[in-house]
């Protein structure tokens, strides 16, 4: 196909980007993008369930040194920390970031425990918007004015969900990120552990 395409000749086309800077100040969805990016270090496995909080990610982090991006399969949900989970027992060498959406994570908490038992080096992040926004988007492509019964079954609460306590009574040290320096500073922290820890973003 190469040959029929005359493809050979063609020279790649390398993009070239600056690792930014971390940021500080109040949380934006941007600005943890830019936080990840600025601090994710070489050879790391990025796990990515994040869904609607981390839909700029994977594009932020062009300038960052190499790594691998696995994301989860069309229409599923609660693939992120089993498979972190998988990276980590697969490649105990290489640390592993696992960003992850609350609702998809209650799916499959039980993992949290597995990483904690096995002392896998993953580093998880929760953003807690408290609702599946996924879902509450495809809801709202249907159209139609959804009644108030249908919109609350899509809403995590009554009572939220304390990820930092739940975290460490599964075994695993966690803290909440209120802003972007408390992000960065648990990132870094997630980073040098050898271990597994969780960082809590209420949005």
């Amino acid at each position: 196909m190469a040959d029929a395409l005359d493809a050979n000749k063609a020279q790649p086309l390398l993009q070239s980007a600056e690792r930014p800077t971390v940021p500080s100040g109040t949380i934006t969805l941007e600005g943890l993008a830019t936080t990840v990016a600025a601090l994710l270090p070489e050879n790391v496995i990025v796990v990515d369930e994040s869904v609607t909080s981390g839909r700029n990610m994977m594009a932020a982090t062009k300038g960052a040194p190499p790594h691998d991006w696995l994301v989860n399969t069309g229409g599923s949900i609660g693939i992120g920390l089993p498979m972190a989970v998988g990276a980590a027992v697969a490649c105990p060498e290489r640390p592993v970031l696992c960003l992850e959406a609350d609702g998809s994570a209650m799916y499959t908490l039980q993992a949290l425990w597995t990483a904690a038992r096995e002392n896998l080096n993953i580093t998880t992040v929760v953003f807690a918007n408290r609702a599946y926004a996924i879902l509450k988007g495809e809801l709202a492509a249907l159209g139609g004015n959804p009644g108030p019964l249908a919109l609350d079954m899509l809403d995590i609460g009554r009572p939220d969900i304390d990820w930092v306590s739940l975290s460490k009574s599964l075994g695993i040290p966690a803290r909440r990120a209120a802003t972007l320096d408390e992000f960065a500073k648990a990132l870094r922290h997630g980073f040098m552990s050898d271990g597994p820890t969780l960082i809590e973003i209420p949005l």
